[in-house]
């Protein structure tokens, strides 16, 4: 099908599908004449790439145009609308037009009702790519074991977990490390032909060092951890991140999980008023928060929020942040 949508936060993935069609499609020697990338971002960029489509593919293979960044089906363009649909029917069979953007096609939109028609009459492809939000463990899982399976890697619990915190959603790594387990897996194991199995112990060997993260951090002080959550923060200086953009994170998330506990604790049950209050737009997330702060006092996430507070204003004073982290939060303990 000449014509390939593609949306999704999964950049890495997106390009890995569009290699892989290059490098099965594409004649090697004249990859350089037969694939184009543009921006959508550029107005002349698209109007190149409409008339790039049209074009044959010079000798053998494929021609590949890919649009990146493309506002066919995300931006209300009665212009842009009215020159794809007139020349979708001309693009030869051995061209792909590739639309491809982070944001889901917005079916309000004329051209992505035309889009869904293409492909309702298979003269299209779409395929999505998106990632799972950091805060959503069990999605994280699914993501993860579905990439695992594509490598026959069978992945027990504990080892779950502790790629998920070595790896979070970060598609590109996750790959790299599951092909590094895959190589010491099957070199260990005595069966070629059978399942790949990766335990906890096999991560700790193979997996880089742990990345703190910030949902970590949140976790580990609404569990009232505040000498982890402290080694994570101490953590993630080290690293380079400025103090201060940690604790905005920080804040800004302790606000969300508070008014959330709060709205729960008055029995306030309006989701979409909730996500409105909490500035979160997608109203799954609060189950997820829910059950988290279930078990956490209000009381305590006002105290948290408090000396949050207080920490930015140290830092901003100038302060050694480890310091001021420590003596402000080691007092929730």
């Amino acid at each position: 099908m000449p014509i390939q949508i593609l949306w999704g936060n999964d950049l890495n993935a997106q390009d890995t599908f569009i290699q892989k069609l290059i490098d099965k499609e594409v004649c090697k020697e004249l990859k350089e004449i037969n694939v184009t990338n543009l921006n959508g971002d550029d107005d002349e960029q698209v109007n190149k790439a409409f008339d790039e489509v049209l074009t044959p593919p010079f000798g053998e293979g494929y021609r590949i145009v890919t649009l990146k960044n493309n506002p066919i089906f995300t931006v209300k363009n009665e212009d842009l609308r009215t020159k794809f649909e007139k020349i979708h029917d001309n693009i030869p069979q051995n061209t792909y037009f590739i639309l491809q953007n982070t944001k889901k096609p917005d079916s309000r939109l004329k051209s992505t009702k035309f889009l869904q028609k293409l492909i309702k009459n298979n003269l299209a492809k779409e395929k999505s790519f998106s990632l799972p939000e950091i805060w959503d463990y069990e999605g994280q899982k699914r993501f993860l074991e579905d990439a695992a399976n594509e490598m026959n890697i069978k992945i027990d619990q504990n080892a779950t977990e502790l790629i998920i915190d070595s790896v979070g959603n970060d598609s590109f790594k996750l790959i790299n490390e599951l092909a590094k387990a895959k190589t010491y897996l099957s070199a260990v194991s005595s069966d070629s032909k059978s399942q790949l199995f990766l335990k906890s112990i096999d991560v700790k060997k193979i997996f880089s060092d742990h990345q703190s993260n910030i949902f970590k951090i949140i976790d580990l002080l609404l569990q009232k951890n505040i000498n982890e959550s402290l080694i994570e923060i101490n953590y993630s200086l080290q690293k380079g991140e400025p103090a201060l953009r940690l604790n905005a994170g920080l804040i800004s998330q302790i606000r969300i999980h508070t008014i959330i506990k709060l709205a729960v604790n008055s029995g306030y049950d309006n989701a979409e008023k909730i996500c409105n209050l909490a500035g979160i737009s997608n109203p799954k997330r609060i189950f997820f928060i829910r059950r988290k702060v279930k078990n956490v006092s209000q009381e305590y996430l006002i105290n948290l929020m408090s000396n949050l507070l207080d920490i930015e204003s140290l830092l901003k004073q100038g302060n050694n942040p480890i310091n001021v982290f420590t003596e402000k939060l080691i007092n929730l303990s």
